[in-house]
């Protein structure tokens, strides 16, 4: 490249490919210089800091998992859209886990104007298929919430080597933890005020 066409697209596609090498904030300037053939000193043209870096690799990342999602659930009925976005999300986590750690440490959406979009667009494509369910008043986003923390948890505990002590496979505990917040959704569309339709 010898430094021609540097542009923030291309720095940030480079840091992410060292962060799934090297691990979430594992690597210096240096070695991303030396993955895009320029001085360092050319970086910092386009970047003010290894925390703006960090960061553009989180918002890749991030836009990366959400296109995933929408993808799994595109043409799915409400329950197989559940089911394909928790399958979907947990796959992404296996196969890109140093990428989604460097979601995971995106700064607070609320300490930062530039990350509100991101956050809102990291939980939409989630929201828009409880909204099928129509679940009303505040339990949508309870539930909402509820469902990402479990995926993140799950997929974040299976990373760390968890889920491995018994005969049970971690596949049929998944299964049996999404199905679950398959119920769970449609239990609380049949409420209605609190009332349960019969």
């Amino acid at each position: 490249m010898k430094g021609k066409g540097l542009t923030m697209e291309v720095i940030v596609g480079a840091a992410s490919e060292l962060v799934e090498e090297k691990g979430d904030n594992n690597f210096s300037v240096r070695e991303l210089a030396q993955r895009l053939h320029v001085k360092a000193a050319s970086l910092y043209n386009h970047v003010s800091s290894v925390a703006d870096i960090n960061r553009a690799v989180g918002v890749h990342a991030s836009n990366k998992l959400n296109d995933a999602l929408e993808k799994a659930c595109a043409g799915k009925t409400r329950d197989e859209a559940l089911l394909s976005l928790a399958h979907e999300y947990r796959r992404f986590v296996k196969e890109n886990y140093e990428l989604y750690r460097a979601i995971i440490g995106l700064p607070a959406i609320d300490q930062d104007e530039s990350l509100i979009q991101v956050g809102r667009d990291s939980l939409a494509v989630i929201a828009k298929v409880v909204r099928r369910y129509e679940i009303p008043g505040e339990a949508s986003v309870h539930f909402s919430r509820c469902f990402r923390a479990a995926l993140h948890g799950y997929a974040t505990f299976e990373m760390a080597g968890y889920f491995t002590g018994s005969k049970l496979r971690a596949d049929d505990s998944f299964d049996f933890m999404v199905k679950g917040y398959v119920d769970w959704a449609n239990a609380l569309a049949e409420t209605d005020s609190g009332e349960e339709k019969h």
